[in-house]
C-alpha cells in the first residue's frame, strides 16, 4: 500500500513545501487535535519515510504535514 503525503496545508501556512531539519507533525486525519499528532524529529526526508510506514502500521493510506 502507497501512502500519499499531504502537505497542502503546510504550503498555504509557509508559502513553500516542507523541507529541512526540525520537529515535523503529521496526522492521519486532516484538521485533527494537535494532541494526535505523529511526531518526528529530523530532516524532513525521514520524517515523511517515518510517517508513512505509520500510516501503513495503523491502516491509512493518506498523511497530512502538520503546519
Amino acid at each position: 500500500m502507497n501512502v500519499h503525503v499531504n502537505t497542502n496545508d503546510y504550503e498555504f501556512s509557509h508559502g513553500k513545501q516542507p523541507r529541512g531539519y526540525g520537529s515535523w507533525a503529521f496526522f492521519f486525519v486532516r484538521h485533527a487535535d494537535v494532541n494526535t499528532a505523529f511526531w518526528h524529529q529530523g530532516s524532513y526526508a525521514e520524517a515523511r519515510k517515518a510517517a508513512q510506514e505509520e500510516a501503513k502500521r495503523r491502516g491509512f493510506d493518506e498523511v497530512f504535514v502538520g503546519s
